[in-house]
């Protein structure tokens, strides 16, 4: 999994960064393109930051802390500090933050529920309730 590839790396392994980097680089430039296209950003922009993000963790994998957390929770605050950085949201939505960032890893980037909720720290229940409240409110809207 990708997650056993990210330890093998943080361990010193560099032949598993390629194996790494074709599983991640997908899923952070889903995760980019969904952020850019709600901010009315580019995709190449979105491409461009997943790149850099890509690198970052890797980076954060390598050091010497990097190992200390879950590798998705890990990459999940790369991927959200920049693009948080680089895209702000001007639409006002009927959902919370979390809400939308649950849509995203759930139905875009595909993670399931449990993966979704190590990468955003919550409880793999609280996952399951907020994005059924989620897409009530989006149905009612």
């Amino acid at each position: 999994t990708t997650c056993e590839l990210a330890w093998t790396v943080a361990a010193g392994d560099a032949a598993a960064i390629p194996r790494l980097l074709r599983d991640l680089h997908p899923l952070v430039i889903a995760y980019f393109r969904a952020r850019a296209k709600a901010a009315g950003g580019t995709f190449a922009d979105a491409d461009r930051l997943a790149l850099a993000a890509c690198r970052a963790i890797l980076a954060e994998l390598t050091a010497p802390s990097g190992a200390d957390r879950p590798f998705l929770r890990l990459a999940y605050t790369v991927v959200v500090d920049a693009a948080d950085a680089a895209f702000t949201n001007p639409r006002a939505f009927p959902l919370t933050r979390l809400q939308q960032e649950i849509l995203i890893l759930r139905t875009i980037v595909g993670l399931d529920s449990r993966q979704t909720a190590v990468a955003l720290a919550v409880a793999p229940g609280r996952v399951g309730v907020e994005q059924h409240a989620a897409l009530s409110s989006l149905r009612a809207a």
